[in-house]
């Protein structure tokens, strides 16, 4: 290696004297682009590819999770499978009374259907606890009370509703023509 060394600083104004010709730089600067269009996509393959390996773990964590939180109805005691045919004809009852108020005041029953929502989240997430046998009578007591929870809260809502409904009447029927 040393005498290579060597024998180019020995030549040095030999090798500088010649110049490369115009279609070898050429040649050189094809190859060169040609090279930075082939590595350019490969960064986006990478990341395509992180994506696709995170959605599917996110898909396949999520599957798992939810299949865990299921409870069949087949499963529930007694006590809560006769409280829900109860309660569940009152509420949809209440429901419907509900609804007939939809059009004359949309906001405050959509208002209305967050609250009975977050009440039904509760509920199916009580539903699972039921499995515990060391809680279950604690748990049992909150389903049910969730349930009359549901009852008496759509009975308040159709009550504003209600007392709205006579106050706009009587403002109309205050109001005498000349």
């Amino acid at each position: 290696m040393k005498r290579l060394e060597d024998i180019v600083k020995q030549n040095r104004e030999d090798f500088d004297s010649e110049v490369p010709s115009d279609l070898l730089w050429n040649s050189i600067q094809a190859n060169l682009q040609k090279k930075q269009n082939k590595t350019s996509w490969k960064p986006y393959v990478a990341a395509a590819s992180i994506m696709l390996f995170i959605s599917f773990t996110w898909i396949i964590a999520n599957h798992k999770l939810n299949s865990n939180v299921e409870y069949s109805s087949t499963d529930l005691p007694v006590e809560v499978k006769e409280a829900q045919v109860q309660f569940t004809s009152l509420i949809e009852i209440k429901r419907n009374e509900l609804n007939q108020y939809r059009n004359t005041n949309p906001e405050l029953v959509k208002d209305f259907e967050f609250q009975l929502l977050e009440l039904q989240k509760n509920y199916t997430q009580l539903l699972p606890q039921l499995k515990d046998d060391n809680k279950k009578d604690i748990i049992l007591q909150a389903v049910i009370e969730n349930l009359q929870m549901q009852v008496e809260v759509l009975n308040q809502q159709i009550n504003i509703i209600s007392q709205l409904k006579q106050h706009k009447n009587n403002e109309t029927d205050e109001i005498v023509p000349l």
